[in-house]
């Protein structure tokens, strides 16, 4: 008897497991076939030249090559995200290619899929993907000294005073895996390194290097940074930004001093960014919610209303 009931109850769990499995996948096939509309309507809009700030980014780039021929290369390089075949539009898509080919045969799987595939529709949203592009924008906007402004962003010196932040050339894309990456050198310390197409931004900079420990602190506000991140970073990018935090923690107690995450509070600098940025990312609704320690609610709501009443051109 006790043998049938230790039977009956294993077919209930198992049959319990296959329904919450099932149920993930079939929610799953929902959000891909939403995340696939919402890339072709950015598609659309990018062909269409209907996306502000692809037409702005295409235009600043054309503005800062007649002031600057010599920077003319880099702002091209950086104006490719305005575009489909450009790295910031394939990204998304090479995303959703990527999970739809995971495996899906167990919950936990289908949990990292279902999360990976609804934070790519909402970065694949024509409003966060028109936010996503003020950062070459400003960075733009920054080479050019002032002539073209910042949008989307508070001025470069109120943003860099209110920080405490570094703001020499690029400094809003240091970090962020589409422009290089983080290196470790042999006496354990990592620094940033520009991928090819993006080393001038070293050059313009006097060759500095960026140190992970002190940017980390240090970091200016940048969309992708405080706005950006689990949206538009691939799971692969997205854990070893966790590994190097960590590393770097652990390596600095040992010596008894304190760390400071880059992400440890949100900066200040946004202004009259879309409710669709500012928002939390959805993707954590079926489980922990923590996931997404830098993407809070409140914080996002806190900072727009430090920033909403900031200028719309002013990064």
């Amino acid at each position: 008897m006790k043998f049938r009931w230790t039977l009956f109850a294993l077919v209930f769990l198992l049959s319990a497991c296959s329904s919450r499995l099932d149920s993930l996948i079939e929610t799953y096939e929902q959000e891909l076939k939403t995340a696939q509309k919402s890339m072709k309507s950015l598609e659309n809009a990018l062909d269409k030249g209907s996306l502000t700030n692809a037409v702005l980014l295409q235009d600043y780039a054309e503005q800062l090559g007649k002031q600057k021929p010599e920077l003319a290369k880099l702002a091209k390089n950086l104006a490719y995200n305005s575009i489909v075949n450009g790295p910031l539009y394939q990204s998304l898509k090479d995303r959703i290619i990527a999970v739809d080919a995971a495996p899906k045969d167990n919950e936990l799987q289908m949990e990292n899929n279902l999360e990976e595939i609804i934070l790519v529709k909402e970065a694949a949203n024509i409003r966060t993907f028109n936010d996503a592009l003020t950062d070459p924008i400003n960075v733009i906007a920054d080479l050019s000294d002032g002539k073209l402004p910042r949008i989307n962003s508070i001025d470069k010196a109120t943003e860099k005073s209110i920080n405490k932040s570094e703001a020499a050339a690029g400094s809003q894309l240091v970090g962020n895996p589409q422009y290089g990456q983080w290196v470790t050198g042999s006496n354990g310390l990592s620094f940033w390194e520009w991928y090819g197409i993006y080393a001038l931004f070293s050059d313009l900079d006097g060759g500095r290097r960026y140190k992970y420990s002190s940017w980390s602190y240090k970091r200016p506000y940048s969309y992708y940074h405080d706005y950006g991140r689990y949206r538009y970073t691939r799971p692969k990018y997205r854990y070893s930004q966790k590994q190097l935090q960590t590393r770097t923690a652990k390596s600095f107690r040992a010596q008894g001093k304190k760390f400071t995450s880059p992400y440890s509070k949100q900066r200040v600098g946004a202004s009259k960014l879309s409710k669709a940025s500012t928002s939390r990312p959805s993707s954590g609704s079926f489980r922990n919610a923590s996931t997404f320690r830098n993407s809070s609610s409140s914080s996002s709501r806190r900072s727009s209303s430090r920033t909403s009443r900031g200028p719309r051109r002013g990064k």
